[in-house]
């Protein structure tokens, strides 16, 4: 049976605006790894305290130096697991949230992406379609109204088209396009009109 799903995406793909994105995922991954460093130390700190707690009480009782290296063994042997735990802990809790923030700032990024997409076209006097956004996509209120705005000038712009038809067909029929002056300045005004039918396209 044929796969007719969606190829595996790369990371790369989702980092439409390398500089935005990684620059945001930076600072939020880091200030994450801080704090979570910071609240690591707290609670390793803690747990020494009550380990050194316990060795302190055992010699008010007894002073039995076999039974105390043992337990003092057993002591760091569980705060040197609780310190693998926690980094472990914080090194997949960073990969998670700079994997995730990639894909959330995707979500804002693509759609500012196909803006400039369009404005780009705008800029060489193309006007075709404005698609729809992806589903999961954010800033759909701005998109929507960056699309109506875009749909207006199109409107505009065919408007102004048919108005250059009408004039173009009326010198026609009053033989102004038989040449001279005026007959290049509307060869010149043809052209016009067929550059702003292809924009359209």
């Amino acid at each position: 049976m044929v796969n007719r799903g969606h190829p595996p995406r790369k990371l790369s793909n989702y980092l439409l605006n390398k500089s935005l994105q990684l620059r945001y995922v930076a600072f939020v991954t880091v200030m994450s790894a801080v704090i979570s460093g910071a609240l690591g130390y707290l609670i390793w700190r803690q747990e020494a305290d009550a380990s050194a707690y316990v060795l302190q009480a055992f010699d008010a009782f007894t002073k039995d130096p076999e039974l105390r290296g043992a337990i003092q063994d057993r002591l760091q042997s569980g705060d040197d697991r609780l310190i693998l735990t926690m980094a472990g802990a914080g090194l997949g809790l960073v990969v998670v949230l700079f994997l995730y923030l990639v894909v959330m700032t995707h979500k804002v990024a693509g759609p500012l992406y196909k803006v400039s997409r369009y404005f780009d076209e705008m800029a060489e006097g193309k006007l075709g379609n404005v698609w729809a956004l992806r589903k999961g996509d954010m800033l759909k209120d701005f998109y929507v109204k960056f699309k109506q705005m875009h749909d207006a000038l199109k409107k505009r712009h065919k408007e102004d088209n048919e108005a250059l038809k009408k004039f173009i067909a009326a010198c026609e029929a009053a033989g102004v396009g038989e040449g001279g002056v005026f007959g290049r300045e509307l060869g010149e005004l043809r052209a016009h009109l067929e550059r702003r039918e292809q924009a359209l396209t």
